[in-house]
């Protein structure tokens, strides 16, 4: 049995908790540092840490831990008395990360000629959605203003 992934693990643990505090010492949200391990640490750059399907299901139980704890956290009444303005707020989070991800998408060339290239970029701003929600609630969550 093939146990790399426990090394894998330790790897991502260990570097994303020591770059967290860096970025926690220059006055940066954690998870601006646990992003910059993924950077480093993978494809892109050092490619010590390779996409596996381990590493796939654990982030995505992840993501759902983060917006299960970000949903304990949440006041009804309050987002009740601010209905519209959290409306307006979560809507463009929601579209600015999807309609940038297109353009960028679009710029380098993604999709371009393909018989479902918009589709393609359009996906890639789906996928930039989806992560810049979790990334907002981590960081809102750090900042003690989740509930704010």
């Amino acid at each position: 049995m093939n146990y790399t992934f426990l090394l894998d693990l330790a790897l991502i643990l260990l570097c994303t908790k020591l770059f967290g505090l860096f970025s926690r010492k220059i006055k940066l949200p954690q998870v601006a540092g646990a992003l910059l391990v993924g950077v480093i640490l993978g494809p892109a750059m050092l490619n010590l840490v390779c996409p596996t399907e381990f590493l796939q299901c654990l982030s995505q139980a992840g993501v759902i831990v983060l917006m299960f704890l970000a949903g304990m956290e949440a006041d009804i009444g309050q987002l009740k008395a601010t209905g519209k303005a959290s409306f307006v707020i979560a809507l463009c989070g929601v579209l600015f990360p999807l309609l940038l991800g297109t353009v960028v998408a679009l710029s380098f060339g993604i999709g371009a000629g393909e018989a479902h290239g918009m589709l393609k970029t359009i996906f890639i701003g789906i996928i930039l959605t989806a992560t810049s929600v979790s990334i907002t609630v981590e960081t809102l969550r750090e900042m003690g203003r989740l509930s704010s």
